[in-house]
């Protein structure tokens, strides 16, 4: 048998060394250490479960604000489970609701429609019609010398 046959590397902890000759069985293994900056490493956590306002920004992009008026709003379908002033939502559950609210663009538009009709239906009732006016880019109140609605021509 030769002598390499007997020879094991063997590393320490700290980084690269000479290989040892030692007695005994021999071993395909080495040890080595690498350093890696941390901005090259992607650590992951898996998402949570539940929602909440301590989380939902990191989760969602949603303030917490909005995500506590959200829920608390009386249409809201979810269950909601309080824990002193903590708000918990199923994160699955939440985005699933968040989801459906953005493919409604077409009721919506149905919902302005049909209360356009009925406040036509009412100023007509009461002898009057309306008035298309262009619209502002943001909420602002009318000049002083326009009105939403005006007597027709006797």
């Amino acid at each position: 048998m030769r002598a390499i046959d007997r020879e094991r590397l063997e590393t320490p902890a700290s980084g690269w060394a000479l290989p040892k000759v030692i007695d005994g069985p021999a071993t395909a293994t080495a040890t080595a250490t690498l350093t890696i900056p941390l901005d090259g490493l992607t650590i992951t956590a898996p998402q949570p479960e539940m929602l909440s306002q301590k989380n939902v920004e990191t989760v969602t992009g949603i303030p917490a604000r909005v995500f506590l008026d959200t829920i608390r709003a009386p249409a809201f379908p979810l269950l909601i489970t309080k824990l002193g002033k903590l708000r918990l939502v199923q994160r699955e559950a939440f985005i699933a609701y968040l989801r459906s609210l953005a493919s409604e663009p077409a009721s919506r538009r149905t919902t302005e429609a049909d209360e356009r009709t009925r406040v036509a239906a009412v100023l007509a009732s009461a002898g009057l019609e309306t008035v298309s006016s262009p619209r502002a880019g943001r909420a602002s109140a009318p000049p002083a010398r326009t009105s939403r609605a005006r007597m027709p021509p006797k």
